[in-house]
């Protein structure tokens, strides 16, 4: 009867410890502790901050807890410093529910792609419990083109010689994206140095401007990339959204003694409510002054 009772038990327990394992292992506990976050409502928590392009004034953030909760943040430096996005108060509404309000700048002011990010973080050091809550503001970047592969080299175009970048899969989801480089030209025959323009040819898409897939811009003489050569062109899908096979052509019909050299070449995502928040370049503004469209 022992022996029976004994054989019992055992195989009792080899069910339990079973039901505790996965094929990957021991299941990990289900905690009863928790640190949510929500912005509107509490059915929707989310995991990262999106600050809109024109900035928040008394931004609202909530964080549900059923621990006590330590809290700090902190911001990527920008060119423009850290004051972009400041907590103005942290209170505790009621028992379990806290209250951050902050302030955000606008980002349309500086004219530019550059994305701002930062963090929060909620944590409970007692429970070893914690959740990081990223905070960003501007476009999502999809890549940044090396050319050359090499610090200080350029992409560099004549009249003999264009470039047709690979496909980017990666803009296939996108209805819309904005592409940004920079491009600048040399020559030792000053008589050439004006009106020199750079061909951009997208396949799987079209430019937003013109609804053409080939877009010619002014190219100014320089060194090196600056803040006065870079350009902003919108892209937006041939049909819905883009192609899988989208690809670019850099192409010149200037003399061979220009070079048009391009760098940093880029692209961002951007959602239908975002679509102009960028302020162009006065080369590719829609009125085309400066521009030729082709």
């Amino acid at each position: 009867m022992k022996k029976t009772v004994l054989l019992l038990l055992s195989a009792a327990l080899a069910v339990a410890v079973c039901s505790c394992n996965t094929d990957n292992g021991p299941k990990r506990p289900v905690r009863s502790e928790y640190i949510k976050v929500y912005e509107t409502s509490p059915e929707k928590t989310v995991d990262a901050i999106q600050v809109p392009f024109e900035g928040v004034q008394d931004g609202k953030i909530h964080v549900l807890a059923n621990v006590p909760v330590q809290w700090k943040y902190f911001v990527d430096q920008t060119d423009t410093g850290t004051d972009w996005f400041k907590i103005k108060a942290v209170e505790e509404v009621e028992p379990g529910h806290i209250l951050v309000t902050y302030d955000a700048e606008s980002i349309l002011a500086l004219n530019s792609l550059d994305r701002r990010s930062g963090r929060l973080s909620f944590s409970c050091p007692e429970e070893s419990l914690g959740k990081f809550l990223p905070v960003k503001q501007g476009y999502s970047r999809h890549f940044m083109e090396d050319f050359s592969g090499e610090p200080d080299k350029t992409l560099v175009i004549t009249g003999k010689k264009s470039y047709t970048t690979e496909e980017y899969p990666v803009l296939n989801a996108d209805f819309c994206d904005y592409i940004s480089f920079n491009a600048w030209a040399e020559t030792t025959n000053e008589f050439l140095s004006k009106n020199i323009t750079l061909d951009i040819t997208v396949s799987g898409g079209k430019f937003y401007a013109t609804g053409l897939t080939t877009y010619r811009v002014n190219v100014p003489i320089g060194t090196g990339a600056d803040k006065n050569n870079i350009r902003y062109l919108l892209l937006v899908g041939n049909g819905e959204r883009m192609s899988a096979q989208t690809k670019f052509t850099f192409s010149t019909s200037n003399d061979d003694l220009v070079y048009v050299h391009i760098d940093n070449f880029a692209a961002y995502k951007v959602t239908e409510a975002e679509m102009g928040l960028l302020i162009t370049d006065e080369d590719f503004d829609e009125d085309g002054e400066g521009a030729d469209w082709i």
